[in-house]
């Protein structure tokens, strides 16, 4: 199910469904460690004396997802006619603590005074699984704690309409110095728990306890466990009542106590504000105006970015999605560092003025990158190699099994981002730690009869073969290296990293585009120096060729190319966009066709926009581009979140939500745009 809302601050990442059930929870890494598994769900429920009970994933509640303008607190509406119930819910995670805040404004609408009791589930998977974990009631705190090696969570909340219940914990003396410690911590308004099993033996869950709107007050469990929380409280037909929960998250039980001292005396409205007023400033720094686009472009461009923010570890990994459920397609999931995606991700936010968050990732490319100058497959948000399926041997012959454009990218974004900054001490760092390693291995990684690179995968991560999509980046890779020796005065190495990009690309031309076509082909296989196989599938990835400036978009091969792939690869359903390639199978929902050659992509078709305003040579000429992006728009949800693709026949995400890639070219296309009719309108005033 795509994620609605997703919260956090580089440390603490949380996702939240369409019922506002918290499905991801990473700590301390932005999408490493997710305590809870994939497909399972911390459930909220309410309890309303006389009326009954309700889970918000039940069919009586009206839900709608969203966030406060320009933040990331979030701000959803949830109505229950059964429970006579009106909820604002606002969901955020401190902006520097490790503490997730869940607020429900509630009020009465059917006119009568209720006892109502807000039950919140956690099942937590301590570092990704259900074993040797312990739950507990700790009575100084009044709060439920996680527990399991240097993994701490604390369930605190508090209501400003409390019942006439009898207190749970009283403050003594103990002669224990943990106990001790925590003696003065104020209380907070948990009135009732239940610690048991969960997933062990056919049990479901302490959640089923809450049902009746009592808990069993069960005070400490171990092995596969979880907890449920109750606070109680009174709610008035003309008058708004409070309940709140927060979770502090930290490596020790002093970190995580201290953290709800932190929050009870600051106040959770307090650092409510606090978050909505670091974001809102944040992501208007550069207090961009947008031209002509509508409200809604500018709206999405700044969810955008904050949910591109979300998806950076402060560490400097950039993960590409946080949405664990496609782990049911494949038992892994997208919570990786990409070198690639970080590269496009880092071009768009130093586009739109985020340099401080591109800097941390290329420092941590400098910490992945290999003795020998390449970047492998993926990356954990800690530096650890990810998952992969490329193979080390393959058809009796040992290789490298990686994808070149992810080391060819970031040497390209690097540049960008001393283009933008100017920055010659960064630069001259790059260089003896990164790009000297990683041009050499460009150089070096190439067939010597045509200067074409070696083979290796496509950016899809199917198929191995010379790519024009992998030769064109590591075109840029070389070039990118060049600039940078030039800039530094290492007059030498800029000339290796020159010829070389300079021959790659007449072999490239050469090679790679048929003239009887008229396009340029997807990949080619080369054995003993000839070329042994063609691959002319249409694929949208060859759009790279002008997007890096390898080849102008008015070069009659690349006009040639791109409108043979606009005609093969747009989707003509209602849904509309842009496939892949040809017979993409990739989640495909049906057999590819003429007409629907595979699921259209948010990616694809902002390349698509993005040729068009390259094209552009009158304003008039624009209007395709605002079209898509109007598109684009319509596709998100209604708190903004982009998927990778869709379904062609009813829009459906499909795979995950969000996708950072998406988002980050929706960023790039919209400051694109922008530009680009700026120009425009200037030139036709000077005429």
């Amino acid at each position: 199910m795509p994620r609605s809302i997703i919260i956090g601050n580089g440390s603490t990442l949380a996702t939240f469904d369409e019922n506002l059930q918290m499905r991801d929870l990473y700590f301390p890494y932005v999408g490493m460690e997710d305590h809870t598994d994939y497909g399972d769900v911390h459930k909220t429920g309410v309890w309303v004396k006389g009326k009954g009970f309700s889970w918000f994933s039940d069919s009586d509640w009206n839900i709608t997802p969203n966030y406060r303008p320009e933040t990331l607190v979030g701000h959803s509406l949830l109505r229950n006619e059964k429970l006579g119930l009106m909820i604002t819910s606002e969901d955020f995670v401190h902006p520097v603590k490790n503490i997730l805040v869940r607020q429900f404004n509630v009020v009465s609408i059917d006119g009568e005074e209720k006892e109502v009791r807000f039950f919140f589930h956690h099942d937590l998977h301590i570092y990704g699984d259900k074993q040797k974990d312990t739950a507990f009631y700790e009575p100084y705190t009044n709060s439920v704690i996680h527990y399991r090696q240097k993994r701490y969570f604390l369930v605190g909340g508090e209501t400003s309409s409390p019942v006439n219940d009898k207190p749970i914990s009283e403050y003594k003396d103990a002669c224990h110095s943990v106990l001790k410690s925590r003696k003065g911590v104020k209380a907070c308004g948990i009135n009732s728990y239940s610690i048991g099993k969960s997933e062990y033996q056919g049990k479901e869950g302490t959640w089923r306890d809450a049902e009746d709107g009592e808990l069993s007050m069960t005070t400490i469990e171990q092995g596969s466990v979880d907890s449920t929380v109750g606070i109680h409280c009174k709610i008035c037909p003309d008058k708004e009542s409070k309940v709140t929960m927060w979770m502090c998250l930290g490596k020790s039980i002093e970190e995580v106590v201290d953290l709800h001292k932190y929050i009870m005396e600051e106040t959770p409205e307090s650092a409510q504000r606090n978050c909505h007023n670091y974001w809102k400033s944040w992501v208007n720094k550069t207090h961009r105006t947008l031209g002509s686009l509508e409200q809604n472009i500018l709206d999405l461009y700044k969810r955008s970015l904050l949910l591109i923010r979300m998806h950076a570890d402060n560490n400097g990994g950039i993960i590409a999605a946080a949405d664990a459920d496609i782990m049911a397609f494949n038992k892994d999931t997208y919570t990786y560092v990409w070198p690639r995606d970080g590269a496009f991700v880092s071009l768009a936010l130093d586009k739109a003025g985020y340099m401080e968050v591109t800097r941390r990732f290329f420092e941590f490319c400098v910490d992945i990158q290999s003795k020998d100058g390449y970047m492998m497959h993926k990356f954990n948000p800690d530096g650890s190699f990810g998952s992969s399926w490329h193979p080390w041997f393959r058809d009796g012959k040992a290789q490298l099994p990686i994808q070149e454009d992810e080391t060819a990218l970031v040497l390209h974004a690097m540049w960008q981002h001393f283009e933008r900054v100017n920055d010659f001490e960064f630069i001259q760092h790059m260089y003896e730690n990164f790009t000297k390693k990683a041009a050499e291995f460009l150089c070096e990684y190439t067939e010597k009869e045509t200067g074409l690179p070696l083979a290796s995968y496509d950016p899809w991560e199917e198929h191995k073969g010379i790519f024009t999509y992998t030769t064109a980046c590591t075109i840029a890779g070389l070039q990118a290296s060049a600039q940078m020796c030039h800039a530094l005065g290492h007059f030498t190495h800029e000339e290796r990293y020159q010829e070389t990009a300079d021959k790659m690309k007449q072999a490239l031309l050469f090679h790679l585009f048929d003239e009887e076509k008229g396009r340029f082909l997807k990949k080619i296989k080369r054995e003993n120096g000839k070329t042994i196989e063609k691959d002319d599938t249409i694929d949208a990835s060859i759009s790279v060729l002008w997007k890096l400036g390898i080849l102008s978009s008015k070069d009659p091969r690349m006009v040639s190319t791109m409108q043979q792939m606009i005609n093969t690869l747009t989707v003509r359903t209602e849904v509309g966009g842009m496939a892949r390639y040809t017979e993409d199978y990739y989640h495909s929902v049906a057999t590819p066709t003429p007409d629907v050659p595979g699921n259209p992509w948010i990616i694809t078709t902002l390349w698509q926009a993005g040729w068009y305003i390259d094209q552009a040579e009158r304003i008039e000429d624009l209007k395709p581009a605002r079209d898509i992006l109007q598109w684009t728009a319509s596709k998100a949800t209604p708190s903004g979140v982009l998927p990778e693709q869709l379904n062609p026949f009813t829009g459906q995400h499909l795979s995950v939500a969000p996708l950072t890639w998406s988002h980050a070219t929706f960023v790039e296309t919209v400051i694109d745009f922008v530009e680009k009719e700026k120009e425009l309108i200037k030139m036709k005033n000077e005429e």
